[in-house]
């Protein structure tokens, strides 16, 4: 349906329709392990089973197996305090076509509790369009129709998944200082590209993305590498149990790839018209939009934007004081200053349940 299709008269600021809100996959989509109620930290604990316990009967005397029947694991996974906050002016509606979403008694006043602007404010920090009703859409569809669709991520969310991906408790910068996420993780636990860590991760070379824009059909060497050398835990679970998890551009390249194969090319790729989804090797492509995207405006010039993780998606931990306490914001005025603020208060920690069942590229 073309963009301005259906919309009202009014058209919201320019701001809005250049840069429209764009959908944020939520942890479900992605396939994640949520685990609630981690005040601190959380050891998770597995077993790896093992083999080599059969031997020849011998009689008399002490058994003595070559093998081990499971192996123990274990991986720590801290959560860090986050908070965000931010404060306003409701003296900023005065005079727009929103004043008629103040409460009655409050169209002078910079109050916001219990308006229907603060409805709107709690849309962009919780739960999207969804959290609204019927009648709530009927008051600010006509007004914002634009930003607020099915597209809309609620924001204390979509800094939390950034966070989740892009976090390292040694940065510099308060926009990603709070906890220790997924990338800085994967580069901790194995350093060294185009080598296996101790713990059974693998990491591939270094993502060359030029050559791979110059030569589409290498994107299937660098999958099929992450296949191959990952480990044998990894590769012996069924295949629908496992998926890519990359960045970007380099799942625009593989949706191409995948739309533009031909028998002869012998490729892996799989594109679904039905589904949209994208695989290879019979894998599903997870994109991670926010990924690429944050790198390139925050971190330094040089660095690599381009992920590509192989793994069960429940391998991947996102810890949590409560899930609710992401889904809930305080909202005050404060009479003084006349300044409405609000407040999101959580835990937040990423890891893996187990390290051995990562292959990866950077």
């Amino acid at each position: 349906m073309p963009f301005f299709e259906n919309t009202p008269a009014y058209r919201p600021p320019v701001s809005v329709v250049a840069q429209p809100a764009r959908k944020v996959q939520t942890l479900e989509e992605l396939g994640v392990r949520i685990i609630e109620n981690i005040k601190t930290s959380v050891v998770l604990a597995g077993l790896l089973a093992k083999d080599k316990v059969t031997v020849r009967d011998t009689g008399c005397g002490d058994f003595v197996r070559t093998g081990k029947l499971a192996a123990w694991t274990t991986n720590e996974i801290s959560v860090d305090k986050l908070m965000a906050q931010d404060e306003d002016c409701a003296e900023t509606f005065e005079g727009t076509i929103l004043q008629n979403m103040l409460a009655a008694g409050h169209a002078t006043d910079s109050d916001l509790t219990g308006t229907e602007i603060e409805k709107l404010v709690r849309v962009y920090l919780e739960g999207g369009v969804a959290t609204l009703n019927a009648d709530q859409l009927g008051l600010i569809g006509d007004l914002l129709d634009l930003a607020l669709n099915e597209q809309v991520s609620p924001v204390v969310y979509r800094d939390a998944l950034r966070i989740w991906m892009l976090g390292d408790r040694t940065s510099s910068s308060r926009d990603y200082n709070q906890t220790d996420g997924l990338r800085k993780k994967l580069l901790t636990k194995n350093p060294v590209a185009g080598s296996t860590a101790a713990n059974g991760m693998y990491r591939a070379a270094a993502i060359n993305f030029a050559d791979l824009e110059t030569n589409p059909s290498h994107i299937d060497t660098l999958l099929e590498d992450l296949i191959d050398n990952s480990s044998d835990e990894l590769q012996d679970i069924d295949d629908d149990q496992k998926a890519f998890f990359i960045s970007k551009s380099l799942y625009r390249l593989a949706k191409n790839r995948a739309q533009t194969v031909i028998p002869e090319d012998k490729s892996k790729f799989e594109y679904d018209k039905a589904t949209k989804k994208v695989t290879f090797d019979g894998h599903e492509l997870k994109q991670l939009k926010l990924w690429e995207q944050y790198i390139k405006a925050d971190f330094p010039t040089g660095t690599s934007p381009h992920l590509a993780l192989f793994t069960v998606p429940r391998n991947l931990i996102w810890a949590t004081d409560l899930e609710s306490d992401i889904t809930t914001a305080e909202f005050k005025y404060e009479a003084r200053t006349r300044i409405n603020w609000w407040r999101v208060l959580f835990r937040l920690g990423a890891g893996f349940a187990y390290d051995i069942l990562v292959s990866f590229a950077i």
